[in-house]
């Protein structure tokens, strides 16, 4: 071996004297080739002379230079220990090498080495060992061990002299793109170095543009998804939202690109790749920016958020069913997009239900004569006949066919369909079996354009003339549906609530839009983190818990009012209750403190029946039956003794009977110490309710029988303080004794 090395070194001054430039690119070969030998041992003096010589200023071949750069780096043999010692000489060289490099590569025809220099910076400033070491061994054909961390002295001088972070961004926007990136491709590629300065923000910090490589690079990926696209995509997000510590931000991808990724077919295969990659940057970026601190505070410029429309245009849950269905082709996107739909927009996230619409739609086979495809043009001639009375027979026949197409044939009469659902409202005339497929066939469009369905129908059910009026509700969009949620959607057309298959959707619609504002909600909290001490937020959380809970209060007590009514004038009124209640039911269970409290704000005492039987979780109320007694109001006691007698009338459970000792105690008390006309007034309202409570508990029959004596007794004691037999006659108390007697004759006599 030292002979080996003493040869190569007379050759290396040989070249020198003769100028040989062919010969000289030979020996750089060799001597990557000798120095990757660990156990090479060279002198100072040769160490200094063939670090000189690879590094040779007069040296302008591309391939040559880059095979000495990458012996250089690769061969720590080549100089002593750089960790303890550090050759002035030998950095003298290298740094005028570095930096003759650095003079070279701003000429267009070293792009190849410009390339090469970019990707080593970046390893070096991310000490990335392996990938340096796979790309110099690509460089100089042999197999380079990791050395990155024997190479201080080196990897200081070439971040200093070689190129610099405002070089790599401004030459780094130049690098091709690489086609049809896919999973399958292996190695460091392009896009791991545009990420990588994505994450350092090099390029808004030297006001470099890079969002037309990152459009371009998307529109490039093919399935499956290469696992750096997910980083480079959120890197890029990050990078367009500025801050306190980077002041600066690139600019992002123009809307006009989404709007046309995003418009045509909605099943188009051939979009599907950069539909799902344009959403995943898209949530994104708009969670950076509404979580962002500097959005309130106003002291830095902020870039532009996307538009309502486009976001109204975009099948947020088609697309997430799509890639959790294909999860080999989509895993890694899929696992941004569900993160940031969690953290911004849980609402969207695809349930079981919107899972099930596309069951099978793959394999759908049509029967011999049966077509696969119902016109646009002849289901809207359809449906403006029904519309004009012309009969309903042609549209019926067209939607049973609609009915039984995939949602990809369905989705073209989406329109329509919104039509048809309202002009449907005049039930008297349209037959219920066609109104309820018309609503079978909204609820399928949920499972593809959520925002759009519910925000077009809202508006049109708010637009009708029977609804109560909004001022401007054109130029409203659909942050102020939900800011105003839930009262605003109680004022669509009246109609909507007397209709069965109507106020299904618009319990679907009522549950997207608080979803939406709770999620609102809760990404401005997200947002004050940034500037509120630990007590202020907690404060914060309970003032939005709160507002959270009187939302539901009110749409609670709005469907308890909308299940009052006379069976006469709302025929379908039981169906309309079980509808309703079946919705409390679940507000209920959602809270467990809205029982109580929708109990203790009250409501009609003829609705008592309805919601107990029909709203299984009112039997929580039971354990709660001590609170709403508490206090002087009398009608909230009146309230509560009916509530209970329902209750127990469903629920006979121990709890339930041990409530009604509560109940008796506390009439009792009243019976014993004030007798007034307060009193005569709640033993009207309840003495029903006691004979019931008789019949159904015998532990406490006895003792409610003779409360209704001693009332009976002393409200014919209180006849005598009124002046005229007149006036007694149709007293209060005069009522009580009829009612308490022709409860008497009712009751089955109690064994002695």
């Amino acid at each position: 071996m030292r002979a080996v090395c003493q040869r190569i070194s007379s050759i290396m001054e040989k070249c020198r004297k003769d100028e040989d430039r062919k010969l000289e690119s030979r020996v750089v070969l060799l001597v990557s080739l000798i120095a990757s030998c660990s156990s090479l041992r060279i002198s100072n003096d040769e160490s200094r002379q063939w670090v000189s010589f690879l590094a040779n200023k007069t040296n302008t071949d591309d391939v040559s230079l880059k095979i000495a750069l990458a012996t250089i780096l690769a061969s720590p043999n080549l100089m002593l220990d750089q960790v303890s010692f550090r050759d002035e000489k030998i950095g003298k060289s290298l740094s005028s090498f570095f930096s003759y490099l650095h003079s070279l590569i701003q000429k267009p025809e070293y792009a190849p080495l410009s390339n090469v220099m970019i990707l080593i910076y970046v390893h070096l400033v991310t000490d990335n060992a392996e990938d340096l070491s796979i790309l110099l061994s690509n460089i100089l054909g042999h197999k380079v061990p990791k050395t990155l961390s024997k190479q201080p002295f080196v990897k200081e001088l070439y971040i200093g002299n070689a190129i610099n972070q405002q070089d790599v961004a401004q030459k780094a926007a130049n690098i091709n793109i690489t086609k049809r990136l896919n999973a399958t491709m292996s190695g460091y590629l392009p896009v791991h170095c545009i990420c990588a300065m994505l994450h350092w923000r090099s390029f808004s910090k030297y006001s470099t543009s890079i969002n037309e490589w990152v459009k371009t690079q998307m529109l490039e990926c093919h399935t499956p998804i290469h696992p750096i696209v997910p980083h480079l995509l959120e890197n890029f997000a990050s990078s367009c939202i500025t801050s306190e510590t980077y002041p600066h931000f690139n600019q992002s991808i123009d809307e006009k690109f989404f709007q046309e990724i995003f418009s045509g077919e909605i099943f188009d295969d051939s979009k599907l790749v950069i539909r799902l990659l344009s959403l995943a940057f898209l949530i994104a970026f708009t969670f950076k920016l509404d979580s962002s601190s500097n959005k309130e505070g106003g002291t830095i410029k902020t870039p532009k958020a996307y538009s309502q429309s486009l976001w109204k245009s975009i099948p947020i849950r088609y697309l997430l069913i799509v890639a959790d269905m294909r999860h080999s082709d989509f895993q890694h996107i899929r696992l941004m997009l569900q993160r940031y739909l969690v953290l911004s927009l849980p609402h969207l996230l695809p349930e079981q239900i919107h899972f099930d619409s596309f069951k099978g739609q793959t394999t759908h086979v049509f029967s011999r004569g049966k077509r696969n495809i119902v016109p646009v043009s002849e289901f809207s001639c359809a449906l403006e006949d029904a519309t004009d009375g012309r009969g309903f027979f042609k549209l019926s026949k067209l939607t049973d066919l609609l009915l039984n197409l995939p949602i990809k044939s369905q989705m073209p009469h989406f329109e329509n369909i919104l039509q048809a659902l309202t002009v449907s409202l005049d039930e008297e005339r349209w037959p219920r079996a066609l109104v309820e497929k018309l609503a079978l066939l909204w609820e399928r469009f949920d499972s593809v354009l959520p925002r759009r369905l519910h925000e077009d129908t809202i508006r049109l059910w708010l637009k009708s003339p029977q609804a109560s009026q909004i001022p401007n509700l054109d130029d409203r969009d659909n942050d102020f549906i939900i800011s105003h949620t839930p009262l605003i959607l109680f004022r669509a057309d009246s109609r909507v609530f007397k209709s069965p298959p109507h106020l299904k959707c618009f319990c679907r619609l009522l549950a997207f839009y608080l979803a939406a504002s709770r999620d609102a909600n809760y990404l401005k909290l997200t947002r004050a983190i940034a500037y509120n001490t630990k007590s202020e937020m907690a404060e914060k959380e309970e003032l939005l818990r709160s507002f959270i809970g009187t939302q539901r209060l009110a749409v609670v007590q709005v469907f308890i009012e909308l299940c009052d009514g006379n069976p006469k004038d709302i025929p379908n009124l039981e169906e309309i209750q079980q509808i309703l209640c079946s919705q409390i039911h679940q507000f209920f269970i959602a809270d467990t403190h809205l029982p109580k409290l929708v109990h203790f704000n009250m409501y009609p005492l003829r609705l008592i029946p309805v919601i107990v039987k029909k709203v299984p979780s009112t039997h929580v109320l039971i354990n709660s039956i001590n609170e709403l007694l508490t206090g002087g109001n009398l009608e909230r006691r009146i309230f509560t003794i009916v509530l209970m007698t329902e209750l127990l009338e469903n629920y006979k459970i121990p709890p339930a009977f041990a409530a009604l000792t509560l109940i008796s105690d506390l009439l009792d008390t009243l019976i014993s110490n004030i007798i007034n006309e307060e009193f005569i007034i709640l033993m009207l309202n309840i003495t029903n309710s006691l004979a019931r409570l008789i019949m159904l508990s015998p532990f406490h029959a006895e003792h409610f029988l003779a409360t209704i004596y001693r009332t009976r007794k002393l409200a014919l004691n209180r006849l005598a303080l009124y002046t005229s037999y007149t006036k007694a006659r149709i007293s209060p108390e005069q009522k009580l004794i009829e009612m308490i007697d022709k409860v008497l004759e009712k009751l089955p006599k109690l064994s002695e």
